[in-house]
């Protein structure tokens, strides 16, 4: 359900045609990530969320080899 609700709110801004802001969404499916923007600023937001997605899996990472 978390799924779909990303989706769908990913999705409203590009579909309803108007200008409410900018949405940037990364979505892992194993290693590969789908990228989503739209808006004004989309590519920073994409950027910005495809930088915190790699952090998040390299500390994920760290954890994982420092709890071994």
């Amino acid at each position: 359900m978390i799924f779909v609700g990303v989706l769908l709110m990913s999705f409203a801004p590009m579909m309803s045609g108007e200008s409410v802001g900018t949405v940037g969404t990364v979505i892992l499916i194993g290693p590969i990530p789908i990228i989503l923007g739209s808006g004004p600023l989309a590519g920073v937001m994409v950027v910005l969320a495809l930088v915190l997605t790699i952090v998040v899996v390299v500390l994920g990472l760290v954890v994982q080899r420092w709890r071994r």
